[in-house]
């Protein structure tokens, strides 16, 4: 044993932490970048290419695809526990065979990240803020700026300051000085080389994105008349550059001892390269790319922006890769901040600053649960205490606790499971059952000394009676996880990690007591300590007998009628159903959690760019800075409305309008909720929804509902209907369309004349590349700055193309030196097309997401979503040909993991019954026992029906695991009285009733021993509030209610029942009926045959009385 807690110890230093099990399918992601690319085109030349490469990757059980304005990407579900590296090698040998992509889309990038993942950490780089001592230091020299800069001292964190630093440099120029970058957007490429593929290499990070910023490019903006003037076209000017900007290799020369390379350098390091590049030679007159344009070293169009605090800064978000260590990446990210902070970014007066990371309520959640665990040690410690009488006793069967728990680390250590919330509740429920193998041992020990062994002898003895039972009692304890072991569900993978912990801990205790515990206790009484136990007469004492005497009485009272014994087996059986079926709650999925972070996505209408959204986002700022920039713990926060903000993030793209807040009591997030829903209200035409973030990313509580079919248009129309449909069935609840109900987003669309292009020598790739070109720029190559590679692009001056008819007067020269303009070579039309597309197994799809009110659980949403909106539509013919409808993510989730829930119930109560029965050699017997299981159910409803009068606590996934745990835990209580009642019978010496009354008497004591051991090991977890304890209260509430309940019914329903399956026993005996053998009577044993048979059979043997 002292080998498995050395190596239970160092398991628990390398064995992975996390917040929650992986509950994720293992996802692969490729993704193309194609600049200025729309969405329609991205999806015929890079998604559906990709699409029919990859359709038939091994194992694959879900296709996605998204296809954007300039990217476009394919996600692969695989099957939990696919090994994803071969998954991989299939893939990538897949897009090798691939024709190529456009000439000017990036190469695929491929990635274990599920594209929809939430980051465990943001970062965000901003201007370095100056510190409190240079703040003093510039009023110093700026005495007269002392009460401007006061607001910048009273600033109570970074962000605020620098928000206030920008507001008055526009006033107070020397104010600006304190900050080194003005533009922190123009830094975009640096971060992408120095910062991002730093993050990108710490262990466990699958990949590191950017928000906000600019990117760098080499332009090259063309004067069109200017070119045409000298006869050139655009295409001449792409083929001019291209040529030019190569290195080539040019063989090596050998010079006596030496050997020289040769290359030929031609690539572009510098602007003025460009300019002097030549572009033709006409009639002895050379001209040069500087004559018909200016090249500058300048910066992209933004895509969206990125405000924290009023500022636009740049964000990182950090995506792990699946079953990684979140505090291990969390922590060196860290290092690796740190290290740039004082180095690279110092030098360039920037700084990289943690904003929020799932390490802190990772840290909180674990604490709290490691809290409970000794918090529930503890009281375990003080019921031993109080029934044995014993210190010493106590402290060698408290040694069962911390051995077991260590030795599980090592278990889940080798079975590659990780250390989460989830695991460590398991290993709290186990606390109180632990003890109990070790109380059997030790009084069957401690009965052995009393009667005349040895301490040694009464240590071999005494554990060798028992331990047939203890393993007996193990297994039913285990055998009920063995269906939860093998559900595949996505919850099953938190149902294995709770399963595995309790099982390893039960497991290890039953090591514990036939080892460590007789060692122990030989050791403890050969010393002459604790061989005697004062008897006592407290007042605890005489209620306590006065309770025994109570309760048998009871039940002598019951057994003496027939008609009591049948009453009280049906009141008690009946009423437990009947509890379950009024209290039984509706059913959720896995519990949202208390993250006190509030999300709201805005959906303005097609066809805003990203400046319009930027605008929107700056309002929004506006509205909630006096909730943003008061300190939550001033007088000042209390007078709020609304709960003071420890962080605003508001981000902005063109087809949408991100706001997150984040508030510093999680209790009191949910406030903002309607707020942040109520801003689609009072935007002009815009939609959107609010929620808290999940604890599980793709799992918060929302019905998903796919609808599909190849013709986009009909696929809207059939979602407008849907949304419209489920706001009627569910009122209040909050319906968004991903990824819009819009087919609008507007379109310049360019129809060449054929027959005049065809003249004039100019094809439609050269045309295509011409508009580009004039519009927002086309990419001609790659230009190296710094050694690092930027984009080189051709753009058109603007100078006279502000409004969309002036693209069409642009002049362009053709093949034969003639100068046309573009509206003679095309038609110009203004359409429509999608902002994007996304599809489902190949086909064009929009998910319609309902998030129920809070009064409305998911089970039952999704109930009325199946029954009053999908099958009503399809009764009515709603549904067009060739569309379909179907429930996908959390809903689809929920409904196979209650399926397979209700499966593992029945299963574990069969493989309990089977267990038994062969324990007891009987089918008749395990009846007797698996009644108390209704009970045990009704206390476990009643006890969550009551815990929802103080918390919203619903019946999820993770709380109906408690009803399993129940089935194994429930039962031993009376498995207790009937095997002690058969062992009187056999013993021969009293009847049937006698029997069961003086085992009830007798075990009364070590039920409530072990009962409470088991309760208030686990009371800390339903009581004790804190981050994540979400996850496990409503599991805990179930076995703390079940087992109370059971517990008190069972000391009166099993006798009354166990002596009408007797009396019926012995009635078909007479006739010759049962198949089990008969009951010896009298004394067929000898005394001390008679006290092993008995010891053989008992569960939980303790002696205690």
């Amino acid at each position: 044993m002292i080998g498995v807690v050395l190596f239970g110890c160092i398991a628990l230093w390398q064995i992975p932490i996390q917040l929650t099990p992986e509950v994720k399918k293992p996802t692969i992601s490729v993704s193309v970048v194609w600049p200025g690319a729309s969405p329609y085109e991205v999806e015929h030349e890079i998604v559906q290419s990709l699409e029919e490469q990859l359709k038939d990757i091994k194992g694959m059980t879900k296709m996605t695809s998204w296809s954007h304005y300039s990217q476009g990407s394919v996600t692969m579900e695989f099957p939990v526990g696919t090994d994803i590296t071969l998954a991989m090698l299939e893939l990538n040998s897949r897009i090798n065979q691939l024709r190529e992509f456009p000439d000017d889309a990036f190469e695929p990038i491929i990635s274990t990240a599920n594209l929809s993942d939430r980051p465990v950490c943001w970062y965000v780089l901003s201007p370095r803020v100056p510190s409190d001592a240079e703040l003093r230091d510039f009023v110093r020299r700026h005495p007269h700026l002392d009460a401007v800069c006061q607001p910048l001292l009273d600033a109570h964190k970074w962000d605020l300051r620098l928000y206030r630093i920008n507001q008055l440099s526009g006033e107070f120029p020397e104010i600006g000085d304190l900050v080194e970058i003005a533009d922190i957007r123009k830094t975009r490429r640096f971060i992408d080389e120095h910062v991002k593929s730093r993050f990108d290499r710490v262990r466990g990070v699958a990949d590191t994105f950017l928000m906000g910023g600019q990117a760098e490019e080499m332009q090259v903006i063309v004067d069109p008349e200017r070119l045409a003037a000298r006869g050139l076209t655009i295409d001449d000017l792409r083929t001019a550059l291209r040529s030019r900007n190569k290195d080539t290799s040019g063989g090596e020369i050998w010079d006596g001892k030496r050997r020289y390379v040769v290359r030929t350098l031609g690539q572009f390091s510098a602007p003025t390269q460009i300019e002097r590049t030549i572009i033709a030679t006409q009639d002895d007159v050379t001209t040069y790319v500087g004559d018909v344009a200016k090249v500058r070293l300048g910066y992209r169009r933004a895509t969206d922006s990125y405000r924290r605090g009023g500022s636009e800064l740049i964000g990182l978000g950090v995506l792990p890769e699946t079953g990684s260590n979140v505090l291990e990446i969390v922590d060196e990210l860290r290092a690796v901040s740190t290290e740039l902070n004082e180095g690279l970014l110092a030098q360039r007066g920037m700084k990289l600053t943690e904003v929020w990371s799932d390490a802190d309520y990772i840290d909180s959640s674990v604490g709290l649960v490691k809290q409970n665990i000794v918090i529930g040690g503890i009281l375990t410690v003080l019921v031993l205490l109080a029934f044995l009488r014993s210190a010493r006793s106590t402290i060698v069967i408290a040694i069962a606790v911390p051995t077991s728990i260590v030795g599980t680390f090592l278990i889940l250590r080798l079975l590659g499971r990780s250390l989460n919330v989830v695991s460590l509740a398991g290993l709290a429920f186990a606390v109180g059952m632990i003890v109990d193998n070790s109380v059997v041992v030790l009084e069957n020990i401690y009965r052995k000394f009393q009667r005349g062994a040895t301490p040694r002898e009464a240590a071999i003895q005494g554990t060798r009676e028992v331990w047939g039972a203890v393993l007996a009692s193990t297994l039913t304890t285990l055998a009920v996880f063995v269906p939860v072991l093998f559900t595949q569900e996505e919850a099953g993978q938190l149902f294995r990690d709770i399963a595995l912990a309790i099982s390893a801990a039960v497991g290890l205790s039953l090591i514990v007591s036939i080892t460590l515990i007789p060692t122990a206790s030989a050791r403890l009484l050969a010393s002459g300590q604790d061989s005697d136990r004062s008897a006592s007469n407290t007042v605890v004492d005489r209620a306590a007998k006065g309770f025994v005497c109570w309760v048998a009485n009871t039940n002598q009272w019951l057994l003496a009628s027939m008609l009591r014994r049948l009453t009280i087996v049906t009141v008690f059986v009946s009423g437990a159903l009947f509890v379950c079926w009024c209290l039984f709650p509706d059913v959720e999925y896995l519990p949202d959690g208390n993250k006190a972070r509030v999300m709201c996505k805005l959906h303005p209408p097609p066809g805003y760019n990203v400046d319009k959204t930027e605008a929107i986002s700056r309002k929004l700022f506006e509205k909630f800075l006096p909730y943003w920039e008061v300190d939550p713990s001033s007088p000042e926060a209390q007078q709020l409305d609304l709960p003071a903000l420890s962080d605003l993030l508001v981000r902005a793209q063109p087809h949408e309008v991100m706001v997150q807040v984040q508030t510093e009591d999680p209790a009191k997030i949910r406030q903002w909720i309607p707020v942040l829903q109520s801003l689609s209200a009072e935007i002009p035409d815009m939609r959107g929804s609010a929620y808290q973030l999940s604890l599980f990313p793709g799992s918060s509580r929302k019905i998903d509902i796919e609808l599909t079919g190849p013709d986009l248009d009909a696929v809207i129309r059939l979602a407008q209907q849907v949304q419209q449909r489920i706001e009627t069935a569910i009122p209040d609840s909050r319906t968004s369309a991903v990824p819009g109900l819009w087919n609008a987003n507007p379109e310049l669309h360019v129809l060449p004349h054929w027959d005049r292009v065809a003249e004039v020598g100019i094809n439609a790739t050269e045309l295509g590349y011409i508009v580009d070109a004039l519009t927002d720029g086309a990419f001609v190559a790659d230009y190296t700055t710094e050694g690092e590679k930027i984009d080189l692009r051709i753009i058109g001056d603007g100078s006279d193309a502000s409004y969309l008819q002036d693209l069409g007067n642009r002049t362009v020269v053709t093949r034969d030196a003639s100068l046309v303009t573009l509206s003679s070579l095309a038609e110009f039309k203004i359409s429509s097309g999608p902002p994007s597309i996304r599809h489902i197994e190949r086909r064009r799809a929009i998910t319609v997401e309902v998030r129920p009110p809070d009064g409305v659980s998911l089970g039952r949403a999704l109930e009325v979503v199946q029954r009053d909106v999908i099958d009503v539509m399809k009764a009515e013919g709603a549904l067009p040909a060739g569309l379909q409808v179907s429930l996908g993510g959390t809903a689809d989730r929920l409904s196979d993991s209650w399926q397979a829930m209700r499966f593992n119930l029945l299963l574990a109560l069969v493989i309990t019954y089977l267990l038994m029965a062969g324990l007891f050699e009987s089918w008749v017997y395990p009846l007797v026992i698996i009644l108390t299981v209704p009970l045990a159910a009704a206390g476990g409803v009643a006890c969550l029906w009551l815990a929802n009068w103080w918390t919203d606590q619903p019946l999820d996934i993770i709380t109906m695991l408690g009803f399993v745990i129940l089935i194994g835990t429930a039962v031993n209580n009376a498995i207790l009285i009937v095997h002690h009642s058969i062992g009187h019978l056999s013993a021969g010496k009293l009847s049937s009733q006698e029997a069961v009354v003086e085992s009830v008497r007798s075990r009364i004591r070590p039920i409530f021993m072990t009962t409470g051991t088991t309760v208030l090991g686990l009371f800390p977890l339903v009581v004790m509030p804190g981050a994540g304890s979400e996850l496990y209260r409503g599991l805990g509430c179930v076995v703390l209610g079940g087992l109370v309940v059971s517990t008190m019914l069972t000391l009166f329903l099993v006798p009354s029942f166990f002596s009408l399956v007797m009396d019926a026993r012995q009635a078909m005996s007479r006739k010759s009926l049962l198949a089990d053998p008969p009951i010896p009577v009298g004394n067929h044993l000898s005394p001390r045959e008679q006290e092993a048979s008995v010891a053989n059979l008992s569960v939980r043997e303790s002696n205690l009385s």
